[in-house]
């Protein structure tokens, strides 16, 4: 993986939270316009959060134990929507974070909730470019 981050929709269930945190990647849990980041390592849970243009963030950690697994898994219920990170771990974690953000945001603007979930892709015709 070169200077990229790959970024992925996850369906909202608990497993594919842990599935995605076992992998080593990062999950990133959106309701409406504020963001939690959360990582695994060092048997721990760390969780950040941010609101897009704000200045400010939070930052947690928790033990991995059975509390605070059913409470990340829990964020499949009350997520707007689950997105996958997968990283270069050499990567600074802030800039993989703003990365995930403007992507995220880029792709699903929030404007028309409803339509956040239908992403419509299309190729120009042979002939027709920048159509």
């Amino acid at each position: 993986m070169k200077n990229i981050i790959n970024l992925s929709v996850l369906p909202k269930e608990g497993d594919k939270i842990m599935q995605a945190l076992a992998a080593d990647n990062m999950v990133v849990a959106r309701s409406k316009n504020d963001f939690l980041y959360i990582l695994e390592f060092d048997d721990q849970f760390h969780l950040f959060s941010h609101s897009p243009d704000s200045p400010q963030g939070g930052q947690k950690r928790f033990s991995k134990d059975e509390k605070y697994t059913a409470i990340i898994r829990n964020l499949a219920k009350l997520a707007d929507s689950l997105f996958s990170v997968e990283f270069d771990k050499n990567f600074n974690i802030y800039g993989v974070m703003s990365s995930a953000e403007a992507g995220i945001v880029a792709m699903f603007p929030g404007n028309d909730r409803d339509a956040d979930g239908d992403i419509e892709f299309s190729c120009p015709q042979p002939g027709k470019a920048g159509q």
